[in-house]
């Protein structure tokens, strides 16, 4: 298991002044790419960039929300609610009440099946299985993952197994899964996990 703090993200502003982004972490194979996870700050009404061949889940976690405007139509993405779309449509986005800040989980939709779940229960959680690479992102509030303590804005992965937390009361937390299509659970991986830290850039 890893831990991400969000104090130790790189920001990297957009070329066009709009927002800013934080990547997260990024599994890769000979292929290339199989999934990035990474946080936006969205600051204005603006269009999405164009990432054919990905999935695209995208979660608001600050923020009251947006409506996303798509050639199938209108998607609302609320506070806490994973909206998934197709990373190389057209879509733009409109603010509802000021600036966001959402989570992005893109994958490779031909070789990566992937899921993102809210969860608010307090108490003791597992998301994934063996195999799969499991993720818990910490939106509001306060949880323990494997014994570790993580704050707002910090994530956990594991790249085999699945992940037990604990969630206090009035938090919230994002849990994503993935799972390589075509590969049985823990047998014929040999993709790479990168995570985009402050260390792993003076690296």
């Amino acid at each position: 298991m890893q831990i991400i703090r969000q104090c130790d993200l790189v920001e990297t502003p957009w070329k066009n002044g709009g927002g800013i982004t934080r990547n997260i972490a990024e599994e890769r194979d000979a292929g290339g790419p199989l999934w990035r996870l990474s946080m936006a700050d969205v600051d204005g009404d603006g269009a999405f960039s164009s990432f054919p061949g990905l999935t695209r889940i995208l979660t608001v976690i600050k923020g009251d929300g947006m409506v996303l405007h798509g050639p199938d139509g209108d998607m609302q993405a609320d506070y806490a609610q994973p909206v998934r779309f197709d990373g190389g449509a057209p879509v733009r986005a409109t603010l509802t009440q000021g600036p966001i800040r959402d989570f992005n989980l893109m994958f490779d939709t031909a070789r990566c099946a992937g899921d993102a779940q809210i969860v608010r229960a307090a108490g003791a959680h597992a998301v994934g299985q063996a195999g799969q690479t499991c993720v818990v992102h910490v939106i509001a509030g306060v949880a323990s993952v494997e014994g570790a303590d993580l704050g707002v804005g910090d994530t956990a992965i594991s790249n085999d197994a699945p992940l037990r937390f604990d969630l206090a009361q009035d938090a919230v937390a994002l849990t994503i899964t993935l799972r390589l299509k075509g590969v049985h659970c823990g047998t014929g991986r040999n993709d790479t996990l990168r995570v985009f830290d402050k260390a792993a850039v003076r690296a």
